[in-house]
């Protein structure tokens, strides 16, 4: 099936910014998947990948966001607080790329590598290619949501419907 090639591509080479989409988020720590999420983006800023992090998500519903929840998960691994962008408006998929489209475009950069769970990276990409972006696939090699078939099996599901729905969307958006 075409979302789990894309999602077990791991694009090599380096970027100018090193881009993570939200999860959800339990209490002031991340889930189990956006904890793998951010901590695989970390280690791709450690190699060198990467110059900075522009961390995507939104509210939570309590005091912290997304994005603060990841900051907080990047800073307690070493990461410097002029790595981190926030984007806390990157509600969903559409509107991170688009913020992430604009903050290149405002830094002249030219490409990001996109971290997100394996499942979500078909959308990703098709999203990406859309807004005309260059975009490096690297989602981490395993999440919880991959290591259960149950689990799998629905988040596989709700892309079969996410992708026609969000490309049309944006393809709608921009006529």
């Amino acid at each position: 099936m075409a979302i789990d090639l894309y999602g077990r591509h791991q694009a090599s080479g380096n970027a100018d910014v090193l881009c993570v989409f939200g999860a959800a988020v339990w209490g002031d720590v991340p889930s189990p998947e956006l904890a793998s999420r951010i901590n695989w983006a970390v280690a791709l800023l450690k190699e060198g990948r990467a110059e900075v992090l522009f961390l995507s998500g939104g509210p939570t519903g309590g005091a912290l966001n997304e994005t603060d929840v990841m900051a907080n998960v990047a800073l307690a691994q070493g990461v410097r607080p002029s790595q981190l962008i926030l984007d806390s408006r990157g509600t969903n998929t559409t509107a991170t790329l688009r913020n992430l489209s604009r903050y290149m475009q405002g830094n002249d950069m030219k490409t990001a590598i996109v971290v997100s769970s394996p499942f979500h990276m078909a959308r990703i990409s098709l999203l990406a290619k859309q807004l005309h972006m260059r975009v490096l696939s690297c989602p981490p090699a395993q999440t919880p949501v991959m290591r259960d078939c149950g689990s799998r099996f629905r988040a596989t599901l709700r892309e079969l419907l996410a992708i026609p729905k969000d490309v049309l969307l944006s393809h709608w958006a921009r006529t």
